[in-house]
């Protein structure tokens, strides 16, 4: 990847990671899409035990989200950048290594949210904005803000912030906790450096990965992964990602950066409305796992989740044996095909410990958990679904294009897998007011107006996937 708008270095064990976005180092989809690879290759590399976040110059630690980018794309582009940026930052909070924010200058909105995910922020000394000014745009914070900020500072300090959409002062922020330590402009990302070697120092050693593991992953991600890994074609609506042969003597970290750089391009394309993955001519060879290391099973989780998590329904097809990491795919995603030359298949399935399985006592038994079983037991369980077609991949395409516009309702019904889907996890008042919000932003839509004018019209309704 050319790396434009994120520098970095290392200072000993602390990797020092510079937003570099001239005049405010706003956040866009190319440079989250950096630093999401930065952290990766940093969350990789053994010699690094500590990341220092900041912004190049002196005036901004980050401006927020580029809001002349929101305002010349489309919605669809929009909502999936701002799922995206939670994504990427939610992966930041989980990082092993120390994460240190070290603001330089002003810092508003989505920066301040990504500076929200360090556990440790330091200042600079003077005057500059801090905070949350969504409300002024007619929105509020997206990327995880409004929880991060009222955990850290309290909920009336949090709603006062951002229901106001005020800027504080540095003092002011250390007053409330949202800041650490305040440090003289001169000399700041030093002190910011020598403030991180402290807390290390005051802290257990995180579990790394081995020399040859990270060495191996680091350089991995420092170059481009071979090309044709996965395909992603459309066909109406649908998009259809292929994992082709070649993924077949790839390494499995290769092939999952590929599958979700397809994922991405995917889920930003106005003209997509569903997804299809076929594994039938690929593999994710999890038996080829550097050292079996958690970390790219980890990352491969990563990236289901962003299934999941994409508000289109998503179907998988696969007639062939899948190993325990392609089951975690298949689980990831809304239905499951295979055909009748796949039945005497093993599949390896997950162990009971994986959250996604409370999914399906029916369909995933306690007892299978863990266990090889053949795709004929998961089609007699319900988990799959067997297509006695010629040509199985053109039926599942014509299977989706009951949830595709002008036929389907396709943001409603992908807000119906997001209620059901993330409101199983949740409480049930939670999840109640997940259900009314989505709700209500399905009845501002044109496709609810068209679907209850058709309904009273008594006629075909026209969707248009809005």
């Amino acid at each position: 990847m050319d790396f434009r708008f994120i520098n970095n270095r290392l200072d000993e064990s602390i990797a020092i990671l510079e937003l570099d976005d001239p005049s405010a180092n706003t956040l866009t989809y190319d440079l989250l899409h950096e630093l999401e690879y930065k952290f990766l290759a940093l969350e990789a590399d053994p010699q690094v035990q500590a990341i220092v976040i900041t912004g190049k110059g002196a005036r901004f630690f980050s401006g927020g989200v580029n809001i002349g980018m929101l305002l010349t794309a489309g919605k669809k582009f929009n909502s999936n950048f701002i799922l995206y940026a939670a994504e990427v930052l939610e992966a930041i909070t989980h990082s092993k290594k120390l994460i240190v924010a070290a603001i330089n200058g002003n810092i508003t909105g989505g920066g301040l949210e990504l500076a929200l995910v360090a556990h440790k922020r330091v200042a600079v000394e003077g005057e500059y904005n801090i905070g949350f000014p969504e409300v002024r745009l007619g929105v509020i914070p997206g990327m995880g803000g409004t929880q991060r900020l009222t955990r850290l500072v309290g909920p009336q300090t949090a709603l006062e912030m951002i229901t106001q959409g005020q800027f504080i002062s540095a003092e002011r922020a250390k007053e409330i906790g949202l800041v650490d330590e305040i440090y003289p402009q001169e000399g700041f990302l030093n002190r910011a450096i020598a403030f991180t070697r402290e807390q290390l120092n005051a802290l257990k050693p995180a579990p790394t990965l081995s020399s040859e593991t990270g060495a191996a992953l680091a350089q991995s991600l420092s170059t481009p992964f071979p090309e044709g890994l996965a395909t992603l074609r459309k066909e109406n609506g649908l998009a259809v990602i292929t994992l082709t042969e070649a993924s077949a003597s790839a390494d499995a970290f290769s092939t999952l950066r590929a599958l979700n750089e397809r994922l991405l391009e995917a889920r930003i394309d106005e003209d997509v409305y569903a997804l299809a993955i076929d594994l039938s001519a690929g593999l994710l060879r999890a038996d080829e796992l550097i050292d079996n290391d958690d970390f790219v099973v980890e990352y491969g989780r990563r990236v289901f989740s962003r299934i999941d998590g994409f508000a289109r329904l998503c179907v998988l097809y696969c007639n062939r044996a899948m190993s325990e990491l392609e089951m975690e795919l298949a689980l990831g995603c809304d239905f499951r095909f295979c055909d009748q030359a796949g039945l005497t298949a093993e599949v390896a399935l997950p162990t009971g410990e994986l959250a996604i399985l409370q999914r399906y006592p029916s369909q995933l038994p306690a007892a299978l958990a863990g266990k090889q079983v053949t795709l004929a037991r998961l089609v007699e369980t319900g988990l799959f679904r067997c297509i006695d077609e010629e040509d199985p991949l053109a039926w599942v395409a014509r299977y989706m294009t009951r949830f595709l516009p002008p036929n389907g309702a396709s943001t409603a019904i992908g807000y119906a897998k997001l209620a059901i889907s993330k409101g199983y996890a949740e409480s049930i008042p939670s999840a109640l007011l997940l259900e009314r919000h989505l709700q209500e932003q399905l009845f501002i839509g044109a496709d609810s107006q068209e679907g209850m004018s058709a309904y009273i019209e008594k006629r075909t309704p026209n969707f248009k996937g809005a």
